[in-house]
């Protein structure tokens, strides 16, 4: 707790009148009960957000069986598999969850790439060039934000069957090309790059092209992970979408494997959701944890910028 409050020599305290030693005592009281309370809230919040977590990891340990026996009535070995077994992992791989985690890297990986590329040539253009509509278009973009997604469901659905995409890779990764956030966030952070760079570039014969490829985007790191995990974890986790645009076992996503693989005969298999479900959530945190330094930044940037 010393780094919350300023150093003071004992000397100091010592020779100071005591209404001000009384003050500095009744800050440093606040100071200390406020964050009490506040990494006690934070510590409730991981309690209440970690137990459920480690619950489903430990049951995808056990059997059908004994998944629910120490869950009604309640009781702390829940926790911990009493009978440890490896045979929900086992059938979920041997049911396709291989494939089915495959087909999702290789949606999420085309998608980011994709979307990325797209993104950071509308957002420098709305940075950087002054155009007739430009306001107006962005104004689009921006309130696209509020349309639910389940609005433009039927929509897309009929387009991307006219254009013959249903079970198929393009049905899977084009219509998610389009991100409205994504742009956002490259226009908020290219705005604020100095624009004596893109002039000294242009003097060099630098084209925009160069200018996007090799100046700015190796400067917005943090915005260019940012919007890769946000891509990446959207298409990890969609569900509805593939389920109604690619119901082929060949292009089965993780979300439906689990939701399929975990039915047999009216029977739900609740240790084999449990450990496809902890294979969904042990990927995006491999990937999001190290990087997250890099999502912080990019967020307060575009907060501030806005």
């Amino acid at each position: 707790m010393d780094h919350l409050f300023p150093e003071r020599s004992a000397e100091s305290i010592a020779m100071s009148p005591q209404p001000a030693r009384a003050a500095w005592s009744l800050r440093r009281a606040a100071v200390i009960l406020r964050a009490t309370v506040l990494y006690g809230l934070l510590a409730v919040v991981a309690v209440i957000i970690v137990v459920p977590l480690w619950w489903v990891v430990a049951s995808s340990f056990t059997t059908p069986e004994t998944v629910w026996s120490n869950v009604l009535p309640f009781s702390w070995r829940a926790f911990w598999p009493q009978t440890f077994s490896l045979n929900a992992y086992r059938a979920i791989f041997a049911e396709g969850m291989g494939r089915a985690i495959w087909n999702t890297l290789v949606v999420s990986v085309a998608t980011v790439a994709l979307t990325l590329i797209a993104s950071a040539m509308a957002g420098f253009a709305f940075a950087r060039f002054a155009f007739p509509g430009k306001q107006l278009l962005f104004w689009v973009v921006l309130l696209s934000f509020i349309v639910p997604g389940d609005i433009t469901i039927i929509p897309s659905y009929i387009l991307v069957n006219n254009f013959g995409w249903l079970n198929s890779w393009q049905g899977l990764i084009i219509p998610a090309v389009a991100n409205s956030v994504v742009i956002f966030l490259f226009q908020q952070f290219f705005a604020e790059i100095p624009e004596a760079l893109v002039d000294a570039a242009r003097v060099d014969g630098a084209s925009w092209l160069r200018i996007l490829l090799q100046i700015i985007l190796p400067l917005s790191r943090p915005v260019v992970v940012t919007a890769s995990i946000l891509i990446f974890l959207s298409q990890w986790n969609n569900y509805f979408w593939p389920t109604l645009i690619a119901p082929d076992p060949d292009f089965r996503v993780i979300q439906v494997a689990i939701a399929q693989l975990g039915h047999s005969q009216q029977l739900t298999l609740w240790d084999k959701i449990f450990a496809g479900s902890t294979i969904a959530a042990l990927i995006p945190i491999l990937l999001t944890v190290p990087l997250q330094r890099y999502y912080v930044r990019s967020v307060m940037s575009a907060g501030i910028q806005g």
